[in-house]
């Protein structure tokens, strides 16, 4: 196994995709993580599976491999940052983000998704293994 450079395109949430994309591949990067925001590839915009298939073969084609990112500030909630969280109310829009990320991924072949849960409430009121387990759960489809 040998080392491999990626980037996460929201660093390049200036530029078209595509743009990006060459840019990293211009410039000696092996991959993007590509987070799953309005920006470069909506979650929520219809047609995901066609539009991950052309994001692959444009990835194919630059020789760039990808990982899936849910980390977008405010891809959920316009006006609180990373919200709903996992242990929120609301939570099931987390699970449903998460759930498309591994979509999103498995069309786009990306070995890799990067879950975020949501930022941690600020008054620490939740036991991180019951609540979580509990969040989690629906996830858990037979």
């Amino acid at each position: 196994m040998s080392l491999k450079f990626g980037y996460v395109s929201n660093g390049l949430s200036d530029h078209r995709l595509e743009h990006a994309l060459e840019l990293l591949a211009d410039n000696g990067y092996s991959g993007v993580a590509l987070t799953l925001d309005h920006v470069h590839f909506d979650p929520f915009a219809p047609r995901m599976r066609a539009r991950a298939a052309r994001l692959r073969s444009e990835l194919d084609a630059l020789g760039l491999e990808a990982v899936v990112e849910t980390g977008a500030r405010f891809v959920l909630d316009p006006r609180r940052k990373h919200f709903p969280t996992l242990v929120s109310d609301g939570r099931q829009r987390r699970v449903d983000l998460l759930c498309t990320a591994v979509d999103v991924a498995a069309e786009l072949g990306a070995p890799v998704v990067s879950m975020w849960s949501g930022a941690a409430p600020a008054n620490g009121w939740y036991t991180r293994g019951t609540t979580v387990s509990r969040s989690i759960s629906p996830m858990r489809q037979p």
